[in-house]
């Protein structure tokens, strides 16, 4: 076998008994893409990506999708992006400066050419108007779909309905009403109305958490405010 050289490191070399290195707790994956913070300023993740695929619907705008899309490539993920603004996500791309080996366009209607795997997930951001089902040739493990609306519209019930998680910005009265019917959270269809610009409703499995973006200084220095309409 050929000897391998390691880098020198600048702690220098260090040397432990094996009882020592068995109390070490390793901990990997277990946070997910971090959504924000909660009321109580608790870290909110997602395990968007699984073995099985994870359909995503962004209600908001272009801006709080690529905040997704910029945590989710710090996670490892290659990017495929189906836009009608291309010129937007590439000023993104080149801001954050970020390779087309990280991050491809795609035609829409169109599959990534590789598959996705536990290493090297995908994120699928459709950013192409209205979506009135999934494409069934984006649902494979360890890929996540995100399906970003600007506006809410009737059509777009199933995508909810359908969808394993939800985020919607501030809304509408209109279309505060369309996502509660819905997703079944009419006792709460007022407060969709009432969120703070860079605040989210998240749902999941039903359920709904009130959840703060976050945003980090460099994340806001890349992509300025987060807030719906601020594009």
């Amino acid at each position: 076998m050929r000897s391998v050289a390691f880098p020198d490191s600048r702690m220098g070399l260090h040397r432990t008994d094996t009882v020592s290195v068995g109390g070490l707790r390793l901990v990997a994956g277990g946070g997910g893409l971090v959504v924000g913070r909660n009321r109580q300023q608790e870290p909110v993740g997602l395990r968007v990506f699984r073995p099985e695929p994870t359909q995503l619907m962004l209600v908001g705008g272009v801006r709080s999708a690529q905040l997704i899309a910029f945590r989710a490539i710090a996670l490892g993920a290659r990017l495929f992006i189906q836009t009608g603004r291309e010129r937007e996500w590439d000023g993104f791309l080149r801001r954050c400066v970020i390779g087309r080996e990280i991050a491809t366009f795609l035609p829409p209607g169109s599959s990534p050419p590789t598959p996705a795997n536990p290493t090297e997930p995908q994120l699928v951001v459709v950013d192409t108007g209205p979506v009135t089902g999934p494409n069934p040739g984006l649902s494979t493990p360890w890929r996540a779909t995100l399906v970003v609306r600007d506006d809410l519209a009737g059509w777009d019930s199933t995508a909810l309905v359908r969808s394993d998680i939800v985020l919607l910005q501030r809304l509408t009265a209109a279309e505060a009403g369309m996502a509660a019917s819905a997703l079944g959270l009419v006792s709460v269809q007022s407060w969709f109305t009432q969120l703070h610009p860079e605040m989210v409703g998240l749902i999941t499995r039903g359920k709904v958490q009130w959840v703060m973006l976050s945003v980090t200084p460099t994340e806001r220095q890349l992509m300025g405010s987060v807030a719906r309409g601020d594009a």
